[in-house]
């Protein structure tokens, strides 16, 4: 973990460096990534919480009495359960150091810092559940269908897509070059 405040860019860079180096360290070399090496690791507790007591959150993780403790909402979908535990590991990850690695997100605006970090903990989510070289193989190997690699990786099919746009995967459809390097025009409120 670096000493000095990272810019968005670093962080999504570490997380996916963060994620292939939990996988390597749990010796987990296909898809369908198993997490309940998280659930055994020392001093972190891992609980399940009906979604009333949740505040409308999927999970969250705090430090006390010495102990992370990382709560998931249980009424969510298996996929979606796998998903929150993998991004609140990521906050558990950065716990002391966000401080100073987070710092300069946002530009001084908090809320803005605030949504910055959950998609870093989105990234490494997504990278730790259905990381870059494996999705890259099953596409190359003719896996191609949204709903077969949310299948085969275990997350829900719109977190299937989202990685596959992301990684260039998926692209919204022929456009004009010139269309890549012309400033997006925004229409006025009348």
């Amino acid at each position: 973990m670096p000493h000095r405040h990272l810019t968005r860019g670093e962080s999504f860079a570490l997380a996916e460096r963060q994620a292939n180096y939990a996988l390597q360290l749990t010796g987990q070399t296909r898809p369908d990534v198993h997490l309940d090496w998280i659930l055994d690791l020392p001093k972190v507790e891992v609980q399940l919480a009906p979604r009333y007591k949740m505040d409308g959150l999927a999970g969250f993780t705090t430090f006390t009495h010495g102990r992370y403790f990382i709560m998931v909402n249980k009424n969510d979908n298996h996929t979606d359960r796998r998903l929150t535990l993998a991004h609140e590991f990521k906050h558990l990850l950065d716990y002391t150091a966000a401080s100073v690695i987070h710092r300069a997100l946002g530009y001084g605006d908090a809320a803005r810092q605030a949504q910055y970090i959950e998609d870093i903990c989105d990234h490494f989510a997504a990278c730790l559940l259905m990381p870059r070289i494996w999705l890259k193989r099953a596409w190359i190997a003719g896996i191609q269908d949204i709903s077969a690699l949310a299948g085969l990786f275990t997350v829900s099919e719109e977190d299937m897509e989202k990685r596959l746009r992301f990684l260039g995967f998926l692209d919204d459809g022929p456009r004009p070059l010139k269309s890549y390097f012309r400033r997006e025009k925004f229409a006025l409120a009348a």
